[in-house]
Order: structure tokens, then C-alpha cells, then sequence
């Protein structure tokens, strides 16, 4: 499967959801772009809204994401 194929599987299986699912995915991946522009800026976690166990908890299951988050393509589908 080359990139823009995959990118489309990404993109039809994100329509498939229920749209407040597609909501929540819209508004989780926001979060995640503001937490990558905040990288940086060493933001205390309390200042995130996060709880400690939350913040462990989120990077466990992002974990699952990462190569699909890193794969080729992928700027072109957040775009």
C-alpha cells in the first residue's frame, strides 16, 4: 500500500465513525498539536489539565499511534 493509499484507508475509516466520535478524534488531535507546540516551553503537567496517572495513561495509549503518526504522507493528511 503506498502513502496515499494509506492516508485515504485513514481518512475513510475516520468518516466511518459516528460524528461525535469524529468530534472527539478532531478535538484530541488539537490537543496533541498544542502539546507538540508546547514541547518546548517545558509547561509544568499541572498546567496541561492533566493529572500525573492521566499523563502516563495518555502516553501509553498514544504509544500505539507512533508509527502511524510518523509514517510518510502524514503532514499531507493533517493538511
Amino acid at each position: 500500500m503506498d502513502t496515499e493509499e494509506y492516508t485515504q484507508q485513514i481518512v475513510d475509516d475516520l468518516y466511518a465513525l459516528p460524528k461525535d466520535k469524529i468530534v472527539e478524534v478532531m478535538d484530541f488531535v488539537h490537543f496533541l498539536k498544542e502539546q507538540m507546540q508546547n514541547q518546548n516551553q517545558n509547561i509544568p503537567l499541572r498546567e496541561t489539565g492533566l493529572t500525573r496517572e492521566e499523563a502516563f495513561d495518555l502516553r501509553r495509549r498514544l504509544t500505539t499511534f507512533k508509527d502511524d503518526w510518523n509514517a510518510s504522507g502524514m503532514d499531507d493528511y493533517d493538511n
